[in-house]
């Protein structure tokens, strides 16, 4: 099986000019926790719920959940509003894993399974296709079971 029989009919995607408000709204309506950051047709990053809460949470406590104690009781309200206008690119990942459509499906379980990817998206000649997900895997492994 390939890659192209487990796209996702309609990836969760985002301009990096968008906002991380913008990103929650999308992750909250759909059933994705992960978008591609699409500018044109071109794949420049990904960006997750986790690297929106990464935009929260200072550096001494991400080394160190204990130490939350030691914040003033409306640090998060006050962190979350200097999240209203910050943009996509600022918190996305640039450095991004994927695959051609040819490439085989086991390519991309062993992306979930050894680097703990949610999504893969999809790259042919350059352009930015689509994404393949954990669940549209299991959803071809289900379908086959079927057959």
């Amino acid at each position: 099986m390939l890659v192209r029989d487990a796209l996702v009919h309609s990836p969760f995607v985002v301009s990096p000019n968008a906002t991380l408000f913008a990103l929650v709204d999308g992750i909250l309506a759909g059933n994705q926790t992960t978008a591609s950051v699409v500018d044109g047709d071109r794949l420049v990053g990904v960006v997750s719920a986790t690297d929106v809460l990464k935009q929260l949470v200072p550096a001494y406590l991400a080394m160190d959940e204990n130490l939350a104690h030691v914040l003033h009781a409306s640090f998060f309200e006050e962190e979350l509003g200097k999240l209203r206008n910050v943009q996509v690119h600022h918190a996305m990942v640039r450095d991004v894993d994927t695959l051609p459509p040819d490439a085989s499906v086991m390519q991309a379980v062993a992306m979930f399974v050894r680097r703990g990817h949610k999504t893969v998206p999809i790259v042919d000649d350059g352009r930015f296709v689509g994404a393949v997900t954990r669940r549209s895997v299991l959803k071809l492994v289900r379908g086959s079971v079927d057959d």
